[in-house]
């Protein structure tokens, strides 16, 4: 039976005399060592999810725990400010300081691209979902995608804000750096998930690596 194992998968992967080790059993069989898949490179060759590096190029790398972003005002808003990221204890904390906004209330949120060259904010894409697709979410969803929470601008323009985001990571395939942050016209309605209806986008900026 042995000898007819290691014929049938000579031309495929070889033949290994030596017992190996069944992962997922602990027996041993003859079974060549090409059938068992390395670890993917998302597995992070046992370092977890793929990260973001300050320097990839280091001796002893040091994974990135903080972003900000940039903003600057759409069309003819004029507002300047930044949202500042830090991950810790499994959240992201997020503290928002912005001027030059309409006086009223604001949703802002992450969205898909780190684009904010037109001139209404469109080239950033829709929300960026932080756990499933961003332009398939599923259609029962109950939330409002990218999320970052509401600005209250007062009559000098303007905002703060701070807040933690459960969902939300700098790290592995659902990264918020190198996205948009967007701050629309008009608060999110709770009611018209994953959107928001916040009307249009006043400010904008890409979602970019700190220390």
């Amino acid at each position: 039976m042995k000898k007819t194992l290691c014929l049938a998968l000579l031309l495929a992967a070889g033949c290994d005399d030596t017992p190996k080790t069944m992962p997922d059993t602990g027996t041993s069989a003859s079974v060549p060592p090409t059938l068992f898949a390395p670890p993917s490179a998302s597995q992070g060759q046992g370092e977890g999810p793929s990260k973001h590096w300050i320097d990839p190029g280091a001796d002893e790398k040091k994974a990135a725990t903080r972003a900000i972003a940039v903003l600057h005002g759409l069309g003819d808003v004029e507002a300047t400010g930044t949202v500042s990221f830090e991950e810790k204890d499994g959240k992201v904390h997020i503290e928002t300081k912005l001027d030059g906004l309409p006086a009223g209330k604001h949703g802002y949120h992450v969205h898909l691209l780190g684009d904010c060259s037109s001139a209404d904010g469109k080239s950033a894409g829709t929300h960026f979902n932080f756990e499933g697709s961003s332009k398939s979410p599923p259609k029962d969803i109950d939330r409002i995608t990218g999320n970052l929470g509401v600005l209250e601008a007062g009559d000098d323009g303007k905002a703060t804000h701070e807040a933690d985001l459960e969902r939300a990571s700098l790290q592995g395939d659902f990264s918020i750096i190198g996205r948009a942050v967007i701050v629309h016209e008009k608060p999110n309605d709770p009611k018209s998930p994953p959107i928001g209806a916040a009307g249009g986008r006043i400010a904008c900026g890409v979602i970019g690596l700190a220390e």
